[in-house]
């Protein structure tokens, strides 16, 4: 019996060990994936929900990035069908930013890297996602502690989900394949509402296609100001029409 109960205990332990170290092990393979790409592909949706009591309001984009080392960018953000659409276009010289709104096309010298062009002010992002992660982003300054918290097939693909305790106070949970790649991330943020009670957002960024060094077409990042457009240096407000007098 005590042999017995030695054995259990020398097998159990080990399994304790490597069961705890899973979620740093999936994070650190996550990391190495696109770190080890030179291109990058995604199109995903992104849902923002908030909640303030039983009022709830939701926003969605549809998101499409095309990334390719060292500083080539074509990302198109398209909010609610088709309103509020943003596009931004590094084609390794100049960095256009498209307003359709405005109708306007900002030009400015393109940064020589992704994370100069993405992280304007040398800010970071406070969550583990695939553009962090591929341009070299550490999970380790983000995350205060990591569990996995079980298995969940996501668009007939199954995927690990690691539940992330970040270090600003959020929580946000992953959906990792067997490779390491992102197809969910949900991030929950709570605030105090400045009339009493709580503020719950919720961003859920769901991925429909991740292409690893895709092969793209000749002339791709070229950007060409679009018909009906001003190209500026920095963005103008809209003029409001004055009344007409009587």
């Amino acid at each position: 019996m005590r042999k017995l109960l030695v054995t259990f205990l020398f097998l159990a332990c080990p399994a304790t060990f490597l069961a705890a170290q899973t979620a740093d092990a999936l994070l650190s393979k996550t990391f190495k994936a696109y770190q080890s790409l030179s291109g990058l592909r995604v199109r995903s949706t992104i849902v923002a929900e908030q909640k303030v009591g039983e009022t709830s309001i939701k926003r969605a984009i549809k998101h499409e990035a095309v990334y390719q080392r060292p500083n080539l960018l074509r990302v198109r953000w398209t909010e609610d069908e088709g309103q509020g659409s943003v596009t931004i276009v590094s084609d390794g010289k100049n960095l256009f930013t498209q307003i359709d709104a405005l109708k306007q096309v900002k030009k400015e010298a393109a940064p020589k890297t992704l994370r100069e062009i993405v992280r304007s002010g040398g800010r970071t992002s406070p969550v583990v996602d695939d553009l962090s992660c591929f341009i070299g982003e550490g999970w380790k300054d983000k995350v205060a502690a990591a569990k996995v918290v079980g298995k969940e097939t996501l668009n007939k693909r199954t995927t690990t989900k690691i539940q992330l305790n970040l270090k600003d106070g959020g929580v946000q949970t992953l959906w990792v394949d067997d490779k390491g790649f992102i197809w969910q991330s949900q991030r929950r943020i709570e605030q105090k509402h400045p009339s009493g009670g709580n503020i719950v957002i919720t961003i859920t960024e769901t991925s429909q296609e991740i292409k690893t060094n895709p092969q793209l077409p000749k002339g791709f990042f070229a950007y060409k100001v679009p018909s009906g457009f001003k190209q500026v240096t920095e963005f103008q407000a809209p003029q409001m029409q004055r009344p007409q007098q009587r």
